[in-house]
């Protein structure tokens, strides 16, 4: 069995990329998927939701692009959650791929994909060429976002980009959704937005998001994803119902779902 790549990414930052990876992938490791999480933004925030902060530049998410050979297999950091492991960034990292070949993360993933159910790389918002190589690493995108006018015009942005990315470098990816991030409906102006978002993309590519929950802030403050912090939250049921989604859309497996059955 192969993992699902999926990239989750935007061109706008702030709008809860590595709040997904993290969650999501704390919930896929819930259910008894094997899970890795590869933080591409060097601000580091994937890993500092699970509670690391400092990382050998060498054994890095980011060695793939500098080295043609890089390999990951001494970068990965099992994390304190069951099933999920963590590829750290580089927090000195400046963007620059010093390897002419968009497909260079692809490549260095290739030998340990079989080892995983799901991989989730956290894309930077700025660094487009990263980006693109997460996109042409990926089987899909999962794009978060806010519910404001500006926010709105990041995801229209993004999905420029990866059609983009599809017709001219020729990329086989099968789809991308959209989730609306830390949302009050009580707001006039949110409402507004997302029947914007659904006029725009439709429902098929909006899925159900994660409504305005302090929990979620306060987890990465401690280093741990939501499921670990406080278990009984509205958010832990959301990001639940995204797992759901996700894995419907991707038609993501696990390996321990096919042995179970397999036995039955």
């Amino acid at each position: 069995m192969q993992a699902r790549i999926l990239a989750v990414a935007n061109c706008k930052g702030g709008t809860g990329k590595s709040t997904i990876a993290v969650n999501l992938a704390a919930e896929f490791g819930a259910r008894g998927a094997r899970v890795l999480v590869a933080d591409l933004d060097p601000q580091g925030h994937a890993g500092l939701g699970f509670g690391t902060i400092e990382a050998d530049a060498a054994r890095t998410a980011h060695h793939a692009f500098r080295q043609w050979d890089a390999s990951f297999l001494r970068a990965i950091r099992a994390t304190s959650e069951p099933g999920v492991d963590l590829l750290p960034a580089d927090r000195s990292f400046d963007g620059r791929i010093r390897l002419n070949d968009p497909r260079c993360l692809a490549r260095a993933l290739a030998p340990i994909r079989s080892n995983y159910d799901l991989i989730l790389l956290d894309a930077p918002p700025s660094a487009a060429n990263v980006i693109v190589c997460a996109l042409l690493a990926s089987d899909g995108a999962l794009v978060p976002t806010l519910l404001d006018h500006l926010a709105l015009d990041g995801v229209r942005q993004f999905v420029r980009a990866y059609h983009g990315v599809m017709l001219k470098l020729q990329a086989t990816l099968l789809g991308l959704v959209i989730a609306p991030m830390n949302f009050d409906f009580r707001t006039n102006m949110q409402r507004f937005v997302l029947t914007r978002l659904l006029g725009s993309f439709g429902h098929g590519q909006v899925i159900r998001g994660i409504r305005t929950d302090v929990s979620v802030a306060e987890a990465f403050g401690a280093g741990v994803p939501l499921r670990q912090y406080r278990s009984r939250t509205r958010a832990i049921e959301e990001f639940g119902f995204m797992a759901d989604e996700v894995a419907r859309r991707f038609n993501v497996s696990f390996r321990a779902e096919a042995q179970r059955a397999s036995a039955a």
